[in-house]
């Protein structure tokens, strides 16, 4: 038997062993370049389920405990640097308007320790209470000064001011360990 041939197409050309091995090995090379890009664009772009999760606090929940303790921060700046206000007021302020803010934030601030399935966020959610709590202790120590008739205006100030400073410091903390937990597991933008 013999093979077909056609008479109009070209004839069979044959290739040497070295064109072969060059052919070959380019393919190997352009295989091996593709997997290698993957392998990058993977690692690169493939988040961890800590990163997942601390994106997600830091945007959604964070942002939305934000929108609740900026006004009652600014409320408490404004109380304390107004010199008009008289102790009664004060009081009432902090007793009927900021408590029940913070207390509410608080129970807001439960809702990520709850929703969090990573130690990270966990740790991080939990220092947001502690700090809330900073908070909380503040306006106590200022209505235990306001109804305290012995204690001397100044020093009860002072008590007031440390206690409130104290708070902003913890609120620090928690803001630059938040930062730094990003930095550690490589969320910020590369510049």
């Amino acid at each position: 038997m013999s093979k077909l041939h056609d008479p109009e197409g070209r004839p069979a050309q044959k290739t040497s062993p070295l064109h072969q091995a060059l052919l070959w090995a380019m393919r190997l090379g352009i295989v091996a370049m593709l997997s290698v890009s993957g392998a990058f664009l993977y690692t690169r772009y493939h988040q961890t389920p800590e990163q997942v999760e601390l994106v997600r606090y830091v945007e959604i929940d964070i942002a939305s405990l934000d929108a609740v303790e900026r006004p009652i921060v600014f409320n408490m700046q404004s109380l304390l640097q107004s010199r008009t206000t008289r102790p009664e007021d004060a009081r009432r302020i902090l007793v009927d308007e900021l408590m029940p803010q913070l207390i509410r934030l608080r129970k807001l601030a439960e809702a990520p320790v709850r929703a969090s399935q990573t130690r990270v966020v966990q740790d991080l959610a939990r220092e947001y209470q502690v700090t809330v709590d900073e908070f909380i202790d503040a306006c106590r120590t200022a209505v235990r000064v306001i109804d305290d008739p012995r204690l001397e205006a100044r020093a009860g100030l002072a008590q007031v001011q440390a206690a409130f400073q104290r708070a902003a410091e913890r609120s620090q903390t928690w803001r630059s360990h938040v930062a730094q937990t990003t930095a550690d597991l490589h969320l910020l933008k590369r510049r």
